[in-house]
């Protein structure tokens, strides 16, 4: 990432993105991102999100409570839209940590690895309170799923919502679901892994619903590509997916950004191009 030039590089561009995160801490990294580039910044969402992490201010709760702090706990701190939204955030904290900390422990173990008890001690409840809220260790992984593919289909839905260039919507969706992937969300970087463990696939019955409606939006980025006749666009579709969740096998923060692996696959896509050929 960096920053325009004459604005001091990356500590103005921190700077920057610590203010709009305490005078609009509703806004999400994409809108953030978007509001820096109009300053003369380039970043991605995943850098907006590495500045947050760094000051703890990752999650919305957080920012929230930040705001609000800094102004000496004032409820008049917050716009009533940011109130309402600042107590969504806080009673459903509780419910995300949980998903998030469960998320980590099926990443780190293996569905078959992962036990209730273990995410109950991350999470630092008792292993009884676990059946409170689900009733299996199935029916939370599947919850973990579920909230992924929820978060990754929002992100792509709000990354397309603007753009009628088929290959920008291509490299757009690339794009998201790289930065979903490495940006730190436990919970949707999971799916990455997820396509990799048998036993885990075994269990996606009843997530079915959220992966097709995610593939139905890959899949109609690709019918809208210029393509040579003779490619077959569904192989394509797959061979896509797969090299964008192996991404998370080799990629190391600090290089390549995800915007420009995302380029890359677009451009090796685009050799077969209609006026290529």
């Amino acid at each position: 990432m960096k920053g325009r030039s004459g604005t001091g590089g990356a500590a103005a561009l921190e700077a920057a993105a610590l203010r709009i995160a305490a005078q609009q801490p509703e806004l999400g990294q994409l809108r953030v991102a978007e509001l820096l580039a109009r300053e003369g910044f380039s970043i991605s969402r995943a850098g907006v999100r590495g500045i947050w992490k760094r000051h703890n201010l990752e999650t919305l709760y957080k920012r929230m409570s930040a705001a609000q702090r800094a102004a000496g706990g004032r409820r008049d701190a917050l716009t009533a839209e940011q109130r309402e939204r600042f107590v969504r955030a806080a009673r459903s904290r509780r419910r995300g940590d949980l998903l998030t900390i469960a998320a980590e422990v099926f990443a780190r173990r293996g569905y078959e690895g992962a036990t209730l008890k273990e995410i109950a001690d991350a999470a630092g409840i008792l292993p009884g309170s676990m059946y409170h809220h689900y009733r299996s260790k199935e029916e939370l992984f599947e919850k973990v799923i579920h909230e992924a593919f929820l978060q990754l289909n929002a992100a792509v839905d709000r990354a397309l919502q603007d753009r009628t260039d088929p290959w920008e919507r291509l490299q757009a969706i690339c794009t998201v679901h790289l930065e979903e992937l490495v940006s730190g969300n436990a919970i949707v970087a999971l799916l990455g892994m997820t396509l990799f463990d048998p036993a885990s696939r075994r269990l996606s019955g009843k997530t079915v619903k959220e992966r097709d409606s995610y593939e139905s939006r890959v899949r109609a980025v690709i019918e809208q590509l210029p393509l040579a006749a003779g490619v077959d666009r569904s192989l394509l579709r797959l061979m896509l997916l797969g090299a964008l969740n192996w991404t998370r096998v080799w990629y190391r923060p600090g290089k390549l950004e995800p915007a420009a692996i995302a380029a890359a696959f677009v451009q090796t896509i685009q050799a077969n191009r209609l006026d290529s050929l």
